[in-house]
């Protein structure tokens, strides 16, 4: 509840302020200028004006904040759901009982995922409820807006299943966070560095937010690489927690 309520008050409050920035004379300059490593991690392009509707989203929110917002829940539901429990020793009281380890851990990668598309399911709608007062929506496809709120809940989900294997396996929570924010942070430099560098700008490929902010669909059309990699690093990391957390002892 805390979390949808944050969310959409962030939405609200950063559309508010889109009549500012279109109305601000030589800002697209301003951001034309700017170095490509800076220019990636905000989200921003030159292709796509950011005074205009769809720039601004990206820019300000698709780019990098919301992200990193799904991204941050995701990963501690996904830390806590194995990891966490072993540590407060919840989980051991739970598996006395008559269930199999393996319907703990898929019933509980489910909850993570269905946490985090709720939370989606939040976004997509304060998004729609917020920008038409401002504007935001002239010129934005509405299909490529909703897709690009759930390519980022399934690229902050891809970081959560990296938590929520690393917790299986190790049975630490503090262990699933960092090999998750390392991953997230590491994968956001190699795309910075790499956009500013022709000899390194096929590592790019590397970066799980290349294959997320690589198109502004808000504007260029909805593509499939968003969903097809984080969905697949998700499974097999959930594949992976099965694997380990069933030949462990527990803490």
């Amino acid at each position: 509840m805390w979390w949808s309520g944050g969310v959409a008050a962030y939405v609200a409050v950063n559309n508010a302020f889109y009549p500012t920035i279109k109305n601000t004379a030589g800002i697209e300059n301003l951001v034309k200028n700017l170095p490509d490593t800076f220019k990636t991690l905000i989200g921003s392009s030159d292709q796509i004006l950011i005074t205009s509707p769809a720039g601004y989203l990206q820019g300000r929110v698709f780019g990098l904040i919301l992200p990193v917002l799904l991204l941050v829940f995701a990963v501690g539901a996904g830390a806590y759901a194995i990891g966490g429990s072993e540590e407060d020793g919840t989980l051991e009281l739970l598996l006395s009982n008559p269930v199999t380890r393996g319907r703990v851990l898929i019933e509980r990668f489910f909850a993570v995922v269905a946490l985090s598309t709720s939370l989606g399911i939040v976004t997509a709608a304060s998004i729609l409820a917020f920008s038409p007062p401002f504007g935001l929506l002239e010129g934005v496809s509405i299909p490529g807006l909703v897709a690009a709120v759930f390519a980022a809940t399934a690229f902050g989900l891809m970081h959560g299943a990296i938590a929520f294997a690393a917790g299986a396996w190790t049975g630490h929570r503090s262990v699933a966070i960092a090999t998750a924010t390392t991953v997230a942070v590491v994968g956001n430099l190699l795309n910075a560095v790499a956009a500013a560098s022709e000899s390194l700008h096929i590592l790019r490929f590397a970066s799980p937010w290349h294959w997320y902010g690589g198109r502004n669909m808000l504007a260029q059309g909805i593509a499939l690489e968003p969903f097809l990699v984080p969905i697949a690093v998700s499974v097999v990391c959930a594949a992976v927690g099965w694997w380990s957390f069933r030949r462990r002892d527990l803490h």
